[in-house]
């Protein structure tokens, strides 16, 4: 009979553990995904611009920004 409840004891012991175990290797996994994801899409933005320099036609003067308009609310000017 305490053979059993040893026995028992040590599965629901290895259960929480493992269970344990698992949840915090998911953590430190999905900081590591989150962090090359952030890296990825930073790269397609970067190659994504740069493609839009290069194709962006050199005879063709860019427009100038407009000037910016007065707040209305206060009437203050740039």
């Amino acid at each position: 009979m305490m053979r059993r409840q040893i026995t028992i004891a040590l599965l629901a012991l290895g259960t929480v553990a493992g269970f344990a175990s698992g949840f915090s290797s998911l953590r430190c996994r999905a900081e590591a995904r989150r962090d090359a994801f952030q890296r990825h899409v930073a790269s397609i933005c970067v190659d994504a611009a740069r493609e839009a320099e290069r194709s962006w036609p050199r005879s063709a003067p860019r427009a100038a920004h407009a000037p910016a308009a007065a707040d209305p609310d206060t009437g203050a000017g740039p």
